[in-house]
């Protein structure tokens, strides 16, 4: 395969893909904060905001840079718009000069809340949140490069990616902590529901999408299919673990803007032969696993 660019190598996403695109022998080029002087991350720039040029060979941009923390987001308004859109743009600006097909990490929560269930790609956007906003803007850029500039665009509506390596604001990270570290478990709104996938079928869903040749602006969901409340995550660790300790909901911990289901309808990806191999208790017992193994450390 011919090398890759990947917008936030050293992300969650990002580090999985650079490391699975690696064993496959393909050169990988990064933009991203912090990448080691040992990686085999051929890194190009630290920063999506003021990269300039990428390599002339790259085939692919994944760009997977972005603030996804929803309540940082909400926070950070302006921090949000400037990495989630404007960096978008300046990345659009390299693939277009690089002739380069690209593929964005959008997500789920462009979609609001649903008007109905499993969400279709062609459902109404009706972000609520300042993140589902910002994603939606980037898009946005994303259709119009496609349609002024001919390019071949992939937009991929990520669901609830969970793995090793996930960011201590997600929900698995935050749920495996507190088994690991406390006496209790305690998180916001348990009755939440979300659509989870793990990290291989993510990747598997990428590397589908990538292989495909795809002409102008497409767009993907990827999850799951199914959904799970937070309360049934915690009991599916706690049972992982072999304890039993009290799980408490904290008003305080509850988002004004928080929406009660999300599910993926991912028929349009499975139509290209994918489709997830890993349920959610053997994904879960994988992680738990990983993240103990790590805490030991």
């Amino acid at each position: 395969m011919k090398p890759i660019l990947i917008t936030g190598a050293n992300g969650f996403l990002g580090s999985h893909l650079a490391d699975f695109y690696l064993k496959q022998d393909t050169e990988i080029y990064g933009i991203s904060h912090g990448l080691s002087k040992f990686s085999k991350v051929n890194q190009i720039h630290d920063d999506i905001l003021t990269a300039e040029i990428s390599p002339n060979d790259v085939s692919t941009i994944l760009h997977f840079a972005a603030l996804t923390d929803i309540q940082y987001c909400e926070n950070n308004p302006s921090e949000c718009y400037k990495i989630n859109v404007e960096g978008t743009k300046n990345i659009l600006e390299l693939a277009r000069k690089n002739d380069s097909n690209l593929i964005f990490a959008s997500s789920s929560h462009v979609y609001g809340k649903p008007n109905s269930l499993p969400i279709l790609e062609t459902d109404p956007l009706n972000p609520i949140s300042i993140h589902g906003k910002s994603k939606v803007k980037a898009e946005d850029l994303c259709e119009k490069y496609a349609k002024l500039y001919g390019m071949n665009i992939i937009i991929v509506r990520t669901f609830s990616i969970y793995g090793s390596k996930s960011p201590s604001y997600s929900i698995t990270s935050r749920i495996i902590n507190q088994i690991l570290n406390n006496q209790k478990i305690t998180l916001g709104n348990l009755k939440t529901k979300r659509d989870f996938l793990h990290i291989s079928d993510f990747l598997s869903a990428i590397d589908i999408l990538i292989k495909t040749n795809l002409n102008g602006c497409s767009k993907f969901n990827i999850g799951y299919g199914k959904s799970f409340s937070i309360n049934e995550i915690c009991n599916k660790l706690l049972t992982i673990a072999g304890i039993s300790i009290p799980i408490e909901s904290d008003l305080n911990l509850i988002r004004d803007k928080d929406i009660d289901e999300l599910v993926c309808n991912n028929s349009k990806l499975k139509e290209l032969g994918w489709s997830p191999n890993l349920s959610l208790d053997d994904g879960l017992e994988q992680v738990f696993d990983w993240f103990k193994k790590n805490s030991e450390n």
